[in-house]
């Protein structure tokens, strides 16, 4: 397999985890019935993917790198794809609970060493044009996941587990056999200490609280949007999944176009901006009484919210030079973590107040680009 057909594949699985992530989101009220379980107890479905994936990503970059990042990707996507299956089987809520903890945990191996193994390959000052395309097919799988998730919730959901199993599967099947040239290091023990200890230096730490801040806030609104079209606008599970479909194309349009503008205006520039647009468009969506109505902000805020990932990707993957993969998957860890507090928060405010988890959610954007700024980390880009 030739160099470009591999970096395609490299780019491919970026799709693997936000399919996963993000399949079940148009199924709430189906889940809901099948278990008769509550909304929030789904929310702590959604965690106990979460929550194992952000734990294991504190580690798992550096791991894989000295277990060998070839061997570690390809068998972390073929598990995950047994772990999706499990879903499908899933006789009871406790069942459905394990199958999403396995399939956080090996996804924690997945994305960082995805994107480590894309951007050591950069030009100098194009980081952000690899990202930007890692981050289009994030956003694939985001839009391809209501999709999957609408049409199970209308008809059985069971298949649209099925069918991301089978995704997987061809995945593992035509990953390359070497991601890496180098395969595990002789010198681990001995490397071990300063490779992580890289990890707790000022601009890796700041860098990933910016992801954190901006998963619990205005990136993690996605769950919102689906409660929105469903229990406020009266949408159908479809329809719901079209609606987040929307978004989902907008943010893959404008993740390798900002991934070029972020080369240009510089990372954390950029950032800020990526930031301080989407909160202000999630500070907006309350504002939407109609599908029609929500259905265009959503779309606008997808392109946001793909924007703000390429950004912080960008510069994480800079943070620790020396541990490249290592600071991309603690960030991820915060960044996932956050998307677990999001759920925890926001839901119940739901329940209560749309408007006011929607502002809630918005407002942490502020805190992020607080921590963007203090990183005093930057890619390419005017001074």
């Amino acid at each position: 397999m030739n160099g470009e057909w591999r970096r395609v594949l490299l780019y491919l699985g970026g799709m693997m985890g936000p399919l996963g992530t993000f399949v079940m989101l148009p199924m709430i009220p189906e889940l809901r019935d099948t278990f008769s379980v509550s909304t929030s107890q789904i929310g702590w479905a959604l965690n106990v993917y979460l929550v194992p994936f952000a734990g294991l990503l504190l580690v798992s970059g550096t791991l894989g790198d000295q277990w060998g990042r070839a061997r570690t990707l390809r068998t972390a996507v073929a598990l995950y794809a047994v772990a999706t299956l499990g879903y499908a089987l899933a006789p009871n809520f406790g069942w459905f609970l394990a199958a999403r903890a396995g399939q956080g945990a090996m996804n924690a191996f997945i994305t960082p060493l995805l994107l480590a193994t894309l951007t050591e390959t950069a030009p100098t000052g194009g980081i952000g044009r690899i990202v930007g395309r890692y981050a289009a097919c994030q956003a694939l799988g985001q839009l391809s996941a209501p999709m999957l998730g609408g049409i199970g919730a209308d008809t059985n959901w069971r298949i649209a587990y099925v069918a991301t199993a089978a995704i997987g599967a061809v995945i593992a099947l035509l990953l390359p056999a070497s991601a890496r040239e180098a395969e595990p290091d002789a010198r681990w023990k001995a490397d071990a200490p300063p490779r992580f200890q890289s990890l707790m230096r000022r601009p890796t730490l700041l860098v990933a609280a910016t992801a954190s801040l901006c998963a619990m806030g205005p990136i993690g609104a996605r769950i919102l949007v689906s409660l929105s079209g469903r229990d406020v606008v009266g949408l159908t599970g479809s329809q719901v999944g079209v609606l987040l479909l929307a978004g989902g194309l907008a943010g893959m349009a404008a993740a390798p176009l900002w991934g070029i503008a972020l080369d240009r205006l510089g990372g954390r520039r950029a950032t800020t901006i990526a930031i301080a647009v989407c909160s202000g468009l999630v500070a907006l969506l309350p504002a939407a009484g109609a599908a029609w109505q929500l259905a265009v902000l959503w779309f606008v805020t997808g392109a946001a919210t793909q924007s703000v990932v390429v950004s912080f990707q960008s510069l994480a993957s800079i943070a620790a030079p020396d541990n490249r993969a290592g600071a991309l998957s603690f960030t991820l860890s915060l960044r996932f973590g956050g998307h677990a507090l999001g759920a925890v928060i926001w839901l119940p405010v739901f329940a209560f107040s749309p408007t006011w988890a929607y502002l809630g959610s918005a407002a942490a954007g502020a805190f992020a680009i607080v921590a963007v700024l203090a990183s005093r980390i930057d890619t390419a880009g005017p001074s």
